[in-house]
């Protein structure tokens, strides 16, 4: 079965792309999605978290404080290797249980890895292909600011301490550019499909 790395910064529609794909019967492995759901109450990982960098990155329901473990972990590089290493080999782990599922299943056309981070944490050597996302960066300011009731500068630094699209642009197969309207990006992606040899429904 096809695995595709599907990537793209902040405010670039990412998600957009990934449920569309999802609507062609592709499956989805989330890498946001898991790296929430393993941080959840009762999970293995908030207890190595906890050891790490104290009790006060729980909160008293016992989920995790994630503005408390990002205070400790921001301005000391030490003690960010430290957290990614330790939740990197948890999210990893639940994502390659979560493709053989998949793989098992055999019921798709193909597994779409969609993870900001992909080329970060190497999960392109998961995969066959990788397609990136990119927009203008004054819309995809844009959207973030909306998206998040954020200023314009705040989203400016998030968008620069993240890898450059240019940068992504080289290690990546296929660029869809979603600076237009949803059924432009559609048939982007339905194009893409058809040269890839996928169905299209």
């Amino acid at each position: 079965m096809e695995i595709i790395g599907l990537t793209g910064g902040i405010g670039t529609g990412k998600s957009t792309v990934s449920r569309y794909l999802s609507e062609q019967n592709f499956a989805i492995v989330d890498a946001d999605l898991i790296s929430r759901q393993v941080v959840e109450p009762g999970m293995p990982l908030l207890d190595e978290l906890e050891a790490a960098f104290g009790s006060d990155i729980i909160n008293e329901d016992g989920s995790l404080n994630r503005k408390g473990l990002a205070a400790i972990v921001f301005n000391d590089v030490e003690k960010r290797k430290l957290m990614d290493s330790i939740m990197h080999k948890e999210i990893l782990a639940e994502m390659r249980r979560v493709m053989e599922d998949f793989q098992q299943q055999g019921t798709h056309q193909g597994i779409i890895i969609d993870a900001p981070l992909l080329f970060e944490i190497g999960l392109e050597k998961w995969c066959g292909q990788v397609w990136l996302v990119t927009a203008d960066m004054d819309l995809r300011i844009e959207r973030v600011c909306a998206r998040d009731d954020a200023k314009p500068e705040e989203v400016e630094a998030r968008i620069r301490n993240q890898m450059s699209d240019d940068e992504k642009k080289k290690l990546s197969d296929e660029i869809l550019d979603n600076s237009g309207t949803l059924e432009e990006l559609h048939k982007q992606i339905s194009e893409l499909l058809q040269k890839k040899g996928f169905e299209v429904c």
